[in-house]
């Protein structure tokens, strides 16, 4: 691969300046690139995605390291940029001037016949997103190591009784093990951002649970409650009930979970077992409900 231009270095040559559609704010120091493509442990088998490469801060080491590279840009200057400057690995680093929001990762990890790395440096507005395409694409993914904002991290991390407790912290409690690595400064991105960063490591199991609900029912089930966290669980689930309010008394007597309890008290084991039980009693109501997020 041809030498990665610095992000200074690009805008002198090219003119212009980062896209804020994009969010675009480029990691400007390698040490830090290194320490992030460290902590995905990479191994010279894995097919890696990295999500908004840029200007190639990750891509010029985790290139070296892996048996396949798909890099997903949606800037088409930059990803012209990335074809150019990995002209001679081809046959090993494909770009994709895409949406990462719209790429398949499950058609991808099938093809590849591979549970799939993923990175990234991602810009804020899609982190919450993208970590539902990972949740719904999870038995292709093997792990990801994204660095977001620290906020949105902290949240990702979040445990039962924290005021960042949510939707996503439930569904990656149950699904995932989140750790969160190290946090990263304004001052290492150009141009700098008006908040602090943090690196986060997601791992996802080889195998699932084997008793667990559906991801459908239980996105939908924690959707609810989290929609309406001032009320208790009660009462905002009741609607997937209909005219059962008996068996709405009988979910709750089964799982021994007090129905006046508020969502943010509840553990990602307890809202499996709540979950569980909802769709074993032939619960559908999950359309509307489970495309909404928190």
């Amino acid at each position: 691969m041809t030498p990665f231009l610095t992000p200074r270095e690009y805008y002198q040559l090219h003119g212009g300046r980062p896209r804020k559609r994009f969010g675009q704010h480029f990691l400007a120091q390698p040490s830090i690139a290194r320490r992030i493509v460290a902590s995905a442990d990479l191994q010279p088998s894995d097919v890696a995605v990295e999500v908004g490469p840029g200007l190639g801060a990750l891509t010029q080491f985790v290139a070296p390291q892996v048996k396949k590279l798909h890099l997903v840009e949606l800037d088409r200057d930059l990803a012209d940029i990335l074809r150019d400057e990995t002209k001679a690995v081809s046959d090993r680093v494909i770009v994709h001037q895409q949406d990462i929001l719209t790429f398949a990762l499950d058609e991808l990890g099938r093809s590849e016949q591979s549970r799939l790395v993923v990175l990234g440096n991602l810009p804020y507005n899609i982190t919450s997103p993208l970590i539902f395409q990972l949740l719904e694409s999870m038995q292709f993914i093997k792990r990801a190591v994204f660095m977001v904002q620290k906020e949105v991290g902290e949240r990702l991390a979040a445990g039962p009784g924290s005021k960042s407790y949510g939707v996503l912290s439930v569904l990656l409690g149950v699904y995932a093990k989140v750790t969160k690595l190290f946090s990263v400064t304004p001052d290492q991105f150009y141009p700098k951002p008006k908040v602090d960063s943090l690196v986060i490591l997601i791992d996802f199991p080889e195998q699932l649970q084997a008793a667990a609900p559906s991801f459908r029912c239980l996105r939908t089930v924690v959707n609810l409650t989290f929609q309406q966290r001032r009320k208790t669980l009660r009462n905002s689930i009741r609607t997937l009930f209909g005219q059962n309010p008996d068996e709405l008394r009988e979910v709750f007597h089964s799982t021994g979970i007090d129905a006046e309890r508020r969502p943010e008290t509840l553990s990602p084991e307890e809202f499996v077992l709540l979950a569980k039980l909802i769709e074993h009693k032939g619960q559908s109501r999950f359309g509307r409900q489970a495309r909404k997020s928190d």
